[in-house]
């Protein structure tokens, strides 16, 4: 009955923690100029018939815009951007780390991301730790 309390207490908790975030902000008329902006290229484009190379090649964009033909998968958090205290709470005491890190205002971004890589961190390395274990308990009892 403990272990259901115990889940349940902290499926709320989570539950609580992520209602109260709101991280999504937008202003309407930046998106809409930005859109506009991306519409003025795509007809450009269209018009043009200009290769991805082609396109490479141009400085259209302000700024630091990476063109890709393909889709790629990057790393929403560097090994630089690492807040290596947020980490070492997700992956030593995860319960006190909720406190500490993932519902206190005061902690930025990168400082939860660093919580939630130390949370998995620390569920695989005991996935693992767990398979080993059951992997050498069985062979030791195999053996008498």
């Amino acid at each position: 009955m403990r272990h259901i309390f115990y889940l349940l207490c902290c499926m709320v908790i989570s539950f609580v923690s992520v209602a109260s975030v709101s991280e999504f902000e937008y202003d309407k008329g930046e998106l809409q100029s930005e859109f506009r902006t991306l519409d003025n290229l795509s007809s450009y484009l269209d018009k043009t018939n200009l290769s991805y190379a082609q396109v490479s090649e141009l400085n259209l964009f302000e700024g630091d815009l990476e063109l890709t033909n393909s889709l790629a998968l990057k790393p929403n958090l560097k090994l630089d951007e690492v807040d290596w205290g947020a980490f070492a709470w997700g992956f030593c005491c995860w319960p006190i780390g909720i406190f500490t890190v993932a519902i206190n205002d005061d902690k930025d971004k990168n400082s939860k991301n660093s919580f939630v890589a130390g949370v998995v961190s620390s569920v695989i390395a005991g996935a693992v730790a767990y398979v080993v274990f059951y992997a050498a308990t069985i062979v030791s009892l195999s053996i008498l």
